[in-house]
């Protein structure tokens, strides 16, 4: 019975800190009395729930409500977006996209692999995204990954939703005037988080760490 308990209360504070707090705005008692999987459930309210749009500066907004945080980068070279949010929520997200500008998606950056954050990188790419990423991320993209927390499977991602290019250590982009330098934690929230640093704005992106 205790080790059931445990159990239990491990599986709920994995999903209020990884879940929860990236995005279909669920409380912890929500998430648990849906009959479904909570992996299933997070992405069906997605479907509904509103991104907004938190403009930041030196041209980064924030688009809130579709899993973790999504930052974009706006201007000539095409939109730079750090993290996909959820795939259900892409009608909102292109719509919250097209309110910043009409600049075409170029570049995707995922701070890490959760569904949270990797789930829009299929149709990214279709819309012309190279996508970018820590090496273990395309690792756990690439294979079918058990997550016991959520009690979930996540199968191998599609093709086009892998990261074409990835690295071990730091990374140094140039996009529309701007420097951005992604960084890997070494293991913390994954295996392979990064941060995305815009150092002429001032931002940071942190992911889920």
């Amino acid at each position: 019975m205790t080790k059931n308990i445990e159990d239990f209360s491990r599986r709920r504070f994995l999903v209020s800190a990884g879940v929860l707090t990236a995005g279909a705005w669920l409380t912890p008692d929500q998430l648990f009395a849906e009959s479904e999987n909570i992996v299933l459930t997070a992405r069906k309210r997605a479907e509904t729930t509103d991104v907004t749009v938190q403009s930041l500066r030196g041209g980064v907004s924030a688009l809130i409500g579709s899993g973790g945080n999504i930052a974009v980068l706006t201007g000539s070279d095409g939109k730079l977006i750090i993290d996909s949010g959820y795939a259900t929520s892409r009608a909102k997200i292109t719509d919250a996209l097209a309110k910043l500008s009409p600049d075409p998606i170029k570049h995707l950056v995922n701070t890490h692999w959760h569904f949270d954050h990797c789930d829009g990188n299929e149709w990214m790419r279709e819309d012309g995204a190279h996508i970018l990423a820590h090496q273990n991320t395309r690792k756990h993209l690439a294979t079918s990954t058990r997550v016991e927390g959520w009690d979930f499977t996540f199968p191998p991602s599609p093709a086009g939703a892998i990261p074409g290019e990835v690295f071990a250590d730091e990374k140094t982009l140039h996009v529309n005037g701007a420097t951005i330098t992604l960084k890997y934690y070494g293991p913390s929230h994954t295996d392979g988080d990064v941060s995305a640093y815009f150092v002429d704005a001032d931002v940071l992106h942190c992911g889920d760490t």
